[in-house]
């Protein structure tokens, strides 16, 4: 058990930003595919290139809705799962980052899973990605997943910093524009 990370065991209900504001975390729900939809139209041209490594900039809007809904269907125990970052409350409430996991289609026990994680950009810096992978590693933890495959553009550096700061043990591999990191998920 490797609790020496300073990784906590149960995902934290509320986090606080560098600026002083109050999120609140939790799973993602199917429910969550609205305020996945509006989040895609609140992210710029880079963030959105940078999480789905494709233009998105056309995409017809029954499009982006589709997989909002696509995105939102997580068990959060098997084949997939996300942890959302909320700011403000109620019907006010809007997602601001989220990290996923997803394991291969036909491979819901596989102990491997593919992690993807976007902040808002008004929220970049605030902390708000780290916290998130935080509560990844434990939903990893939750779904049993051993291995945790990241994929992001060779130049995003921030993103690699993000990962190593975990304090996982990894490997980071770079070929035909795309960089690897496999870490090994704690017990």
């Amino acid at each position: 058990m490797r609790l020496s990370l300073g990784l906590p065991r149960r995902l934290p209900r509320t986090f606080t930003t560098r600026n002083g504001e109050v999120l609140k975390l939790r799973l993602m729900k199917p429910s969550d595919a609205p305020l996945l939809e509006q989040l895609f139209y609140q992210l710029s041209p880079e963030s959105r290139w940078r999480r789905f490594h494709m233009i998105t900039d056309h995409l017809p809007p029954q499009e982006v809705r589709r997989r909002a809904r696509e995105l939102a269907a997580v068990d959060n125990r098997t084949a997939s799962g996300a942890v959302v970052a909320l700011a403000g409350e109620g019907d006010n409430a809007e997602i601001v980052g989220v990290v996923r996991l997803a394991r291969p289609l036909d491979q819901p026990d596989a102990p491997e899973a593919e992690v993807a994680i976007v902040v808002r950009d008004d929220y970049q810096g605030q902390g708000v990605g780290a916290e998130l992978l935080r509560c990844m590693v434990v939903l990893a933890r939750r779904m049993r997943i051993k291995k945790i495959l990241a994929v992001f553009q060779p130049d995003n550096d921030v993103a690699i910093r993000l990962f190593r700061q975990l304090g996982l043990p990894y490997k980071l591999t770079a070929s035909h524009g795309a960089a690897k990191m496999h870490l090994e998920a704690p017990e």
